[in-house]
């Protein structure tokens, strides 16, 4: 079994607040003895995003990483209340079937509590559709993170947060690849 996470930030930016909480998540799941693998939005062909199709080598390789992972993590910043349309397009090239069972674990930047809630249960919704198995969402306000210049700091309670989650995700990731024993 794989001992790869596959982690995908859905912002624009090269430097965004979601992919920051994405980075310090994987960095636990690398301590814990995990390979970490990160496709970010810019990484992809505008037209395989745009048409759906799994054809460039970006998009091919993320197909294969997702397939072959232990877990997959999403990370965005939320426009509209969920998850951003430029995620979406990259979740719409995994196949049906590539996440059954797997944890999957989604996290958050915004600005409202309530829209947290909201990309939480979108995520919810998205990885029942995969048969995933959730890991608790991770959902950072942007007043519990201290942002400047590419840089930042959560504040203890997001921290605390950040490391439970990263904890559980690396527990049940360890459960999916342990071999089974020998009768």
């Amino acid at each position: 079994m794989s001992r790869e996470i596959v982690f995908v930030t859905g912002s624009p930016s090269a430097s965004s607040r979601s992919s920051f909480v994405a980075a310090l998540v994987a960095e636990r799941a690398k301590r814990a003895g995990f390979a970490v693998r990160v496709f970010a939005l810019r990484d992809f062909d505008p037209s395989d995003l745009l048409l759906g199709q799994p054809t460039g080598a970006t998009t091919k390789a993320f197909v294969e990483a997702v397939t072959g992972s232990a877990a997959i993590v999403l990370s965005t910043p939320v426009y509209k209340a969920t998850y951003s349309g430029a995620l979406k397009s990259i979740v719409d090239l995994i196949p049906p079937d590539a996440l059954v069972g797997k944890p999957a674990l989604g996290i958050a930047t915004t600005r409202l509590d309530a829209h947290g809630l909201e990309a939480d249960r979108a995520y919810r919704a998205l990885f029942a559709f995969f048969r995933a198995r959730p890991v608790d969402g991770l959902v950072v306000l942007d007043d519990e993170l201290q942002w400047s210049d590419g840089q930042g700091t959560l504040t203890p309670a997001a921290h605390e947060r950040l490391e439970t989650v990263a904890r559980e995700l690396v527990e049940v990731s360890g459960e999916k690849t342990r071999a089974p024993a020998l009768a």
